[in-house]
């Protein structure tokens, strides 16, 4: 990637740093963490706003492949406005094998590896680009435990502060993985995610990528939110909030018919 990005890794895992000798990558493993242990991602965005060689910012999960277009829009998005958020949806893809990155590795294998994967939904956010200290005030979110990336994207536009979708831009590659690191945590419902929602303060405020102001395309230009995907974000949060409300309803009514079919 051109210009070569400072990378830093937070982590609080035994041996991070020894893994990751020789990547040219700066280990942290000194980051607050809440009461079960797990690291929080407002500390990471404290220790990077102090540890950045740069003015802009991003925020990536490990599981995530990067390619010349996130510096690409990071120029772009710089040259348009002093504050922003970008973020832009992933393609998921199965990895099976080491990569090389040498020259030419985005043409010999992103492009196929993409014409593989599958396009995520606007609801799964692993790219936060942004100026350096414009998120000092974030609550102490845990990581790896929802919601806290939903408040990212509410409270950037609550702040007025542009909120960019650069799909049509960024080539953004997920690793398929499983959740096979926490098997005996339940990171949608369990007690540290429901300490995450708190912040979310209302069911209206979990923003995903379609709640985006603006949008970045495949020709550079930045241009207001105005397609379907944005207009229908809100009718489509009010359905899944509905659905979820309903969950236990509908799990009685299963139930009850269960019972009445097979006399149990």
């Amino acid at each position: 990637m051109r210009p070569k990005p400072k990378i830093i890794l937070f982590s609080n895992e035994a041996g991070t740093a020894q893994a990751a000798r020789g990547l040219d990558v700066q280990v942290e493993t000194g980051v607050k963490t809440n009461s079960f242990g797990t690291p929080l991602v407002s500390d990471m965005f404290r220790q990077a706003d102090i540890m950045a060689a740069g003015d802009v910012l991003a925020f990536v999960s490990a599981d995530i492949i990067l390619t010349q277009s996130t510096l690409d829009a990071a120029r772009v998005a710089m040259e348009w406005k002093k504050n922003f958020l970008l973020v832009a949806q992933r393609h998921d893809v199965d990895v099976r094998r080491l990569l090389d990155f040498d020259e030419g590795w985005e043409k010999q294998w992103a492009a196929k590896a993409i014409a593989r994967g599958k396009l995520h939904s606007p609801g799964a956010i692993d790219l936060f680009l942004y100026p350096r200290g414009q998120y000092e005030h974030m609550p102490p979110f845990a990581i790896g435990r929802t919601a806290y990336d939903n408040w990212l994207l509410w409270n950037t536009v609550a702040s007025e502060i542009p909120l960019i979708d650069a799909t049509g831009f960024v080539t953004l590659i997920h690793q398929n993985h499983d959740y096979a690191h926490a098997l005996k945590v339940d990171v949608w419902d369990g007690d540290e995610a429901r300490e995450n929602r708190k912040w979310i303060k209302h069911w209206t405020n979990y923003y995903s990528i379609a709640h985006a102001t603006w949008t970045l395309g495949a020709d550079g230009q930045i241009a207001p939110a105005s397609g379907w995907k944005y207009r229908l974000a809100r009718p489509r949060q009010l359905m899944s909030h509905a659905f979820r409300a309903s969950r236990r309803i509908r799990t009685r009514v299963r139930s009850w018919r269960f019972a009445r079919r097979y006399g149990v």
